[in-house]
């Protein structure tokens, strides 16, 4: 073997290597400052959080009613489709 070509390969190699490496830290970096400056303007300007949408509004029938009323319509489905 060559021992040029073997020493171009590993220089080829390093620089490849060594620009991918410096590209990811760059971009853990960027998006570790992103990260600082988005919670700063979250904290600057919260956005109002409606409380209408988290509530759970109940029907007027109990769970227990709901789940028989669930069943008595899965079986009588059934018995329909059976002929």
């Amino acid at each position: 073997m060559n021992q040029e070509l073997f020493k171009d390969g590993c220089l080829i190699m390093l620089i490849g290597m060594g620009s991918v490496f410096i590209f990811i830290q760059l971009m853990v970096w960027f998006m570790q400052i992103n990260t600082k400056i988005i919670e700063f303007i979250n904290k600057k300007f919260p956005e109002p959080i409606e409380d209408d949408q988290y509530n759970i509004k109940k029907d007027k029938l109990q769970d227990g009613e709901a789940i028989a009323l669930a069943i008595a319509c899965a079986i009588r489905e059934r018995k329909q489709l059976r002929g």
